[in-house]
């Protein structure tokens, strides 16, 4: 049992070419505060899966590369399955501490759905951090823009350290989301249309050059998939046409 809550917390984490950083993020983890870990392989074509193999987590390598919401789809799904309560996401490269989960302890307790953690909850990522200018500019903006017009009340939409619920499994057609990095936007989107609890968390990042983070062409292309998403949201709101992911499973 973890040291946490009474419920059952699994981490899980999603690794793609980030044999540099496996060994330290290991360490990094408070091994009290989950039940499990598993470790899923995207298919890298470094070392990643044979240096996760030597650890006390269970390791696994997708036959073929699923992109980052695939390969999170099935990292969810698999930990669920096995009986965890809440499923905290773990990046390979090190970028986000996962032992920030205990700041989520009054929300496990109170059982949300989504918990959410922020790099901008009284505080400046760009000055305080080293956040790159850019990124700050256009996280900040897209996420005051989204909180704004669904009123969503988070401070950041566009973060990979969430920690999912049994109610989130057991409400939302996840699978269905995208296999990218739109996942990540879509499952806040779908946790509000489906009048899930959700909250967040203040936490840091980790920006330095092992860092695996979209490139500014794939970023592009996810801030305008935002959008699309953002107009599929109203859609479904208004009942003129529902995608399927937010359709009840």
């Amino acid at each position: 049992m973890n040291k946490i809550s009474n419920k059952k917390i699994y981490g899980v984490v999603i690794c793609y070419n980030s044999e540099s950083t496996i060994k330290d993020l290991y360490e990094r983890i408070d091994k009290e505060l989950f039940d499990k870990i598993y470790f899923f392989d995207d298919n890298s074509t470094d070392n990643s899966y044979e240096i996760a193999k030597k650890f006390d987590w269970q390791a696994a390598k997708n036959q073929t590369n699923l992109g980052h919401g695939g390969n999170l789809k099935k990292a969810i799904k698999t930990a669920f399955e096995d009986g965890a309560d809440y499923v905290l996401e773990i990046h390979a490269d090190n970028q986000y501490d996962p032992n920030l989960i205990l700041k989520a302890k009054d929300f496990l307790d109170q059982d949300y759905a989504l918990i959410i953690g922020s790099r901008f909850v009284n505080k400046n990522p760009y000055k305080e951090e080293g956040m790159p200018f850019l990124r700050y500019l256009s996280n900040k903006f897209m996420s005051s823009l989204t909180s704004k017009l669904f009123s969503i009340k988070l401070t950041e939409f566009h973060t990979g350290f969430k920690i999912f619920g049994r109610s989130f499994y057991n409400k939302v057609q996840f699978e269905d989301c995208s296999n990218n990095y739109l996942f990540s936007f879509q499952i806040i989107l779908m946790t509000k249309f489906f009048d899930l609890k959700y909250g967040e968390i203040s936490i840091s990042a980790d920006y330095g050059d092992k860092v695996n983070s979209c490139n500014y062409y794939n970023g592009f292309i996810y801030l305008m998939s935002n959008f699309i998403e953002m107009l599929y949201y109203v859609l479904a709101k208004s009942k003129i046409y529902k995608k399927k992911i937010y359709k009840y499973k």
